[in-house]
């Protein structure tokens, strides 16, 4: 089943948002004496200084919605040039995009698909570690412990790291190591530190069977659901679960 672009209709509250709430009364604010009646919503914000007389605010977004949208959105720009190639249609063994600006828009839009997925997880996966959380491991030794706090733990663990040992103990959970999550996100991570550390062995030119990074790149699945899955994994065993994906439209 091919994504779908979720529809132009904006709801009152876009799925992006990191967090919001409703006034339960009416508050007058003491700064500017406005009136905001109950249920007026109030969002967390942030604020960027365009200028040294004029400041831009904008709602506080998360950053894993954000960056699973765009993968997604990038994806299914790749798949629409695709469509218009006609080269899943065609009975012909040997196929090629009509121009090299097709093929080239292609896989642009399967790298930018491919990051962004990647970095989604890498987000959620430091947003989920308490600000008091320690990590406490082996550092060269069977004996000495050394413990990591948050700002280290985003620093200096692998995001492997993170996902088969960090998370699992803060949400009391197995690791993912093994199932079928796991392996997409194996595959995912593979594909894009080969775009991000491009060796030029990697890309030369080459027959069918050389497994080059532009093979990789045109037989990646839906970058934006393999992150999704891992992250599917660890949010089913949270509480509280994030509103973003409650809302997640695709």
């Amino acid at each position: 089943m091919k994504p779908v672009k979720p529809s132009d209709t904006q709801a009152s509250n876009d799925w992006r948002l990191q967090t919001f709430s409703y006034l339960a009364e009416d508050w007058v604010s003491p700064w500017s004496g406005i009136l905001s009646p109950k249920g007026t919503r109030i969002t967390v914000s942030t604020i960027i200084s365009l200028t040294k007389k004029k400041h831009l605010t904008i709602p506080l977004p998360n950053a894993s919605a954000l960056l699973l949208n765009a993968s997604a959105l990038a994806f299914i720009s790749a798949g629409e040039i695709r469509d218009l190639s006609g080269i899943d249609k065609t009975l012909h063994k040997e196929v090629n995009f009509p121009t090299d600006k097709d093929a080239f828009n292609y896989i642009e839009k399967m790298i930018e698909s491919i990051v962004l997925a990647f970095t989604a997880i890498e987000a959620f996966a430091n947003e989920t570690i308490p600000a008091d959380y320690f990590y406490a491991r082996h550092n060269k030794s069977k004996v000495i412990l050394e413990a990591a706090n948050k700002e280290t733990i985003e620093r200096f663990t692998s995001l492997d790291e993170k996902l088969t040992e960090v998370l699992p103990e803060i949400l009391c959970c197995a690791s993912p190591k093994g199932g079928r999550c796991w392996q997409a996100y194996k595959q995912l991570k593979n594909t894009r530190d080969r775009i991000v550390h491009m060796k030029t062995e990697d890309r030369r030119s080459s027959g069918p069977e050389i497994d080059t990074v532009w093979k990789a790149i045109i037989l990646t699945p839906e970058p934006y659901l393999s992150a999704k899955k891992i992250i599917d994994y660890f949010i089913s065993a949270m509480q509280e679960k994030p509103n973003w994906h409650k809302n997640f439209p695709y």
